[in-house]
């Protein structure tokens, strides 16, 4: 009896299966070697390129994931060697560390990062050591809207505008300062980073006077300009360096509105007849009134009956000949009895 070898019965999902398993492994090696490889390259790439690169200085970095409100200390901190043309302008040197010791951090700085100027709330004995050298501080006081619903903040820049009045009685504004530095709102003489919002949100601040940083003549100038006037406050982006000239008045505003008025008034209305009083079209003694004409009255050709014949007539005939007699609703003169009534009651005025 001949011996037969057992047959083993494969199953092709199980096979299939292996298969897909032993290839995902096979690119997972591969795939890990090649990144790693990769990193190591990429890493050789930038140690050379430090290497090759300009000159380095040496930056305060903080050691630590430093919080908002953190003071500055030596014990946090280290100086790190970085290539010039990687650091902002505003980074702190090592060698200038001990100016800013002690000084508070108005937003978090991550580990590792250069120190930043503007990551710091400058901390002084007193106010005065705020001020730039040669300049003065000057308090003066605001109101909600002067204060553009106290809105305005410490470091933000304003325009200042001068109301004052004419010897004739009226009121000018004209353009008085700009650009001028806010100090302090109230006793608040700097924005906290904590205190920060989103765009809109409501400030639970408000203050009654502005503390501004000015030289020793606009100090001067200041101080006159609240004795003869009034000063209205405006806020200005700060990166907005442009300059306004120009002056406005109650008259300046009063013939605007009066020249737009008529024009819009002469497009829209037909049929109707100005009858100017006092000689002047316009300034405060200009007297109109604006009298309706009936269309229908004046013929099928629907224009109102001129006031002196187009075809002038001799002199003579002129003095002899009698005036004709009115006819319709219009006098000798063309006028109708609402006209005359409408004369009558603006004269009365």
């Amino acid at each position: 009896m001949a011996l037969r070898l057992p047959t083993l019965r494969i199953n092709k999902t199980w096979l299939m299966l292996l298969a897909a398993i032993g290839l995902a492994l096979l690119a997972t090696v591969l795939t890990t070697r090649y990144l790693k490889g990769r990193e190591a390259s990429i890493a050789e790439e930038i140690k050379a390129k430090a290497q090759q690169g300009g000159p380095k200085l040496s930056v305060v970095v903080p050691i630590q994931d430093l919080p908002v409100g953190t003071p500055l200390d030596e014990n946090i901190v280290a100086a790190r060697n970085v290539s010039e043309d990687l650091l902002y302008p505003e980074a702190i040197l090592s060698d200038d560390f001990d100016k800013y010791k002690g000084q508070s951090l108005i937003r978090p700085v991550l580990k590792g990062r250069p120190l930043l100027k503007t990551d710091l709330r400058p901390m002084f004995a007193d106010f005065s050591g705020s001020l730039t050298p040669g300049n003065r501080a000057i308090t003066v006081e605001v109101d909600e809207l002067n204060s553009v619903a106290h809105m305005v903040q410490p470091g933000n820049r304003v325009d200042l505008m001068l109301v004052m009045r004419r010897e004739d009685g009226g009121q000018t504004v004209v353009p008085f300062m700009d650009r001028m530095k806010v100090l302090a709102a109230g006793q608040k003489t700097a924005s906290d980073g904590n205190e920060e919002k989103a765009p809109g949100a409501k400030k639970n601040f408000s203050y009654s006077n502005l503390t501004l940083e000015v030289t020793p003549p606009q100090a001067a100038r200041l101080t006159l300009a609240q004795d003869i006037g009034k000063l209205r406050f405006t806020l200005r982006n700060e990166k907005d360096e442009k300059s306004e000239d120009f002056s406005v008045n109650a008259q300046n505003i009063l013939d605007e509105v009066t020249a737009h008025a008529r024009q819009q008034k002469r497009a829209t209305m037909a049929g109707v007849v100005e009858v100017i009083v006092g000689g002047q079209r316009s300034g405060p003694s200009a007297k109109s009134v604006d009298v309706s004409v009936p269309l229908a009255a004046a013929g099928a050709t629907g224009q109102v009956p001129a006031l002196i014949s187009a075809t002038p007539r001799p002199a003579a005939t002129q003095a002899t000949a009698p005036a004709a007699p009115a006819t319709g609703p219009y006098d000798a003169n063309g006028l109708t009895p609402e006209m005359k009534a409408d004369l009558k009651s603006l004269l009365d005025k």
